[in-house]
Parts: structure tokens; sequence; C-alpha cells
């Protein structure tokens, strides 16, 4: 009698196994997934923190011309795309590109002026903005 209650005991059927496998596969392609979507979001973040440094760069050269005349004439994209010390030497993400508008026109005090931030992510076009108001001093 107790030689069979030890036989009972003695581990685990194919089911209960192929159930703990399957149990664990499925948590570890969840695991994974969540792993790789984090991967994506940091990139994404990544290349949206490069894309406002270069938006801050442009106004602070900008806000350092401060006359109107030395803003509205100057073709930012260019300057943002020449390496430093002729210009931003903002070209780091895939097909980056900086584009400034003056949305209340070039004679405006304050000027109003929008600078827009251009890329590619993974084959999908992305882009921020950053708008300021500046006047004279």
């Amino acid at each position: 009698m107790i030689w069979h209650i030890c036989r009972k005991r003695g581990g685990f059927s194919l089911l209960e196994l192929m159930i703990a496998s399957t149990v664990l596969v499925i948590a570890l392609v969840g695991l994974i997934a969540a792993y790789v979507g984090c991967f994506r979001l940091n990139e994404g973040a990544r290349d949206l923190t490069i894309a406002v440094n270069d938006a801050q760069c442009v106004a602070e050269e900008i806000r350092d011309r401060n006359i109107p005349s030395n803003i509205t004439q100057e073709d930012w994209t260019s300057w943002a795309a020449q390496d430093p010390p002729n210009g931003g030497g903002c070209n780091s993400l895939d097909s980056e590109s900086v584009a400034v508008a003056y949305p209340s026109g070039i004679s405006a005090n304050p000027l109003e002026i929008l600078i827009t931030v251009s890329w590619t992510e993974k084959s999908r076009a992305r882009s921020t903005q950053l708008i300021t108001l500046l006047t004279e001093r």
C-alpha cells in the first residue's frame, strides 16, 4: 500500500508539462514584445529630443542676431545643415531638415517665429515645431 502512494507522487504527467511549457512560452512572448515596444519608444524619444534640441539651437541663433532684417533674410535651412562654426550642425537625424516661417509677417513686432524640424524615422515622416516671439532689445 505504501509503495502505491509513493508511486502516485512520482512526478508530473506529460499533459501537465505541456500546459506549463505553453504558459511559459506565452509569458516569454509577451515579455519580448514589451521589450521591443519599449526599445522603439526609446528610439522615438531620442529622435524627438534631438529634433527639439536642433529647433532650440536655431532659436538661440535667431535670438543672438536680434535684428529682424538679419533674421528674416537668413536661409535657416542651409544654416542648420552646415557644420559649426558657419552653421548649426542640425543634420544628425535621417533626412532632417529645418524650416523657419514667420506666421504674422516679417515686419510684425514682436516677430512671431515658427521653427519646424522634420525627419524620417523608420520610413515614417516625423516633425516637431517650436514657436516663439521676438522683439528687438
